[in-house]
């Protein structure tokens, strides 16, 4: 498994598949950037894990962006060939970024499998970060060959396997849907909740801090929240990090409420489950871009598999996770964002019958299903190269 954007475990999706394939018998070794405090050579849970010296940058835009791309591309490849030549049979390709297809390619030369993980929208993705403009093409370019070489594409939900098929000419028997998802286990947890009209309302935010989540778009919400039920004590706790998180401090403190938030920064699965546990209502903010209205929220699967009441904006990925299990508001509506929100606080029976159509939806997105079909692609793609 080949990993760029992300730390390894902390990456839950990547995670959780290599931790299944390892149960079901097979030999992982994943490769990946390395955080600070982290070795370079590590077994976690079965899973050999080799790590990188990536660079990194403080400063924003594209230059040092594809620096980042530059050096993971050199450690990428060069661990993809050595695996190659020690006899590896399968290349699992994680994106974002869509830069691997020379690997992929070397790969099927070799009469290997090679396994897309679509995980984001690569083209929409650099859009949403730096706008219309050759680097756009550049990602469509990308996507468009990491497509070509792919064996089989694990698509992270139907809108991505649509992509795949449409956009990426990839036979629909070449597709699974395997979704993110929390554990089976949180959904045996009880669910914890408060009876009667909060005047203490404890919200959470669950994610990365990046540009495209429109997350300092919370501080609004929250400031129209405040005016809308001032007797309202409202605190909001941001668990995650990420890039725009100094855009978030200050939007929280143009719009004065930088002494309603705690950002706790990246946490522990255990301590992530905990956090949204203790929430009343969970909120995503996440604007109506083309990336978002296609993207599956993590957070919104494991908001639901705590049984917690939710509300987001109706994007059509949120819609079809959620399935009536969620309040979904119009698109780029903070207003109707903080009058639903003020609606559920006020109002314990609304909370409770959320809350249990919430819990019952998030058994079914849980990742014991995702594993099985994760499982069925790995026990055929030998008959696909």
């Amino acid at each position: 498994m080949l990993l760029e954007n992300n730390l390894y475990p902390q990456d839950s999706r990547v995670r959780r598949e290599a931790e299944s394939l390892v149960a079901a018998g097979h030999c992982v070794e994943v490769i990946a950037p390395r955080g600070r405090g982290q070795p370079a050579r590590e077994r976690v849970n079965g899973v050999e894990v080799r790590r990188f010296r990536a660079f990194t940058s403080a400063r924003p835009g594209p230059l040092p962006l594809l620096l980042e791309y530059l050096v993971a591309w050199v450690a990428l490849h060069r661990a993809a060939v050595i695996r190659l030549l020690r006899g590896s049979t399968v290349l699992h390709l994680h994106n974002p970024p869509d830069f691997l297809f020379g690997a992929g390619a070397l790969f099927r030369v070799a009469r290997r499998s090679v396994i897309f993980d679509h995980h984001d929208l690569g083209p929409e993705l650099v859009e949403a970060k730096f706008g219309p403009g050759p680097l756009v093409r550049l990602a469509q370019v990308s996507e468009r060959l990491t497509f070509a070489v792919a064996t089989h594409v694990l698509a992270a939900n139907e809108s991505h396997a649509e992509i795949a098929c449409a956009r990426g000419h990839m036979p629909p028997e070449r597709v699974t849907v395997v979704r993110n998802g929390p554990p089976r286990e949180w959904t045996t947890l009880p669910v914890q909740s408060r009876a009667g009209s909060l005047s203490q309302l404890r919200l959470a935010y669950v994610g990365s801090i990046a540009d495209q989540d429109g997350v300092d778009d919370i501080a609004e919400i929250l400031a129209l929240l405040k005016h809308r039920s001032p007797a309202l004590d409202v605190h909001l706790t941001v668990v995650g990090d990420g890039d725009a998180r100094p855009a978030l401090e200050t939007a929280l403190a143009e719009w004065g409420v930088s002494e309603d938030v705690t950002i706790t920064g990246w946490v522990t699965p255990d301590r992530v489950r905990a956090l949204i546990q203790e929430a009343d209502i969970c909120v995503d903010p996440a604007p109506p871009t083309t990336l978002n209205q296609r993207s599956t929220m993590i957070k919104l699967t494991e908001y639901l598999a705590l049984g917690k009441p939710t509300v987001a904006y109706d994007l059509l990925e949120a819609r079809r996770t959620a399935a009536g299990a969620a309040r979904l508001v119009e698109p780029g509506d903070p207003a109707a964002f903080a009058d639903q929100i003020a609606t559920l606080a006020e109002d314990s029976d609304q909370r409770a019958e959320l809350s249990q159509r919430a819990h019952e939806r998030g058994r079914e997105l849980t990742w014991d299903r995702s594993e099985r079909a994760l499982l069925e692609t790995y026990a055929t793609i030998s008959d696909q190269r």
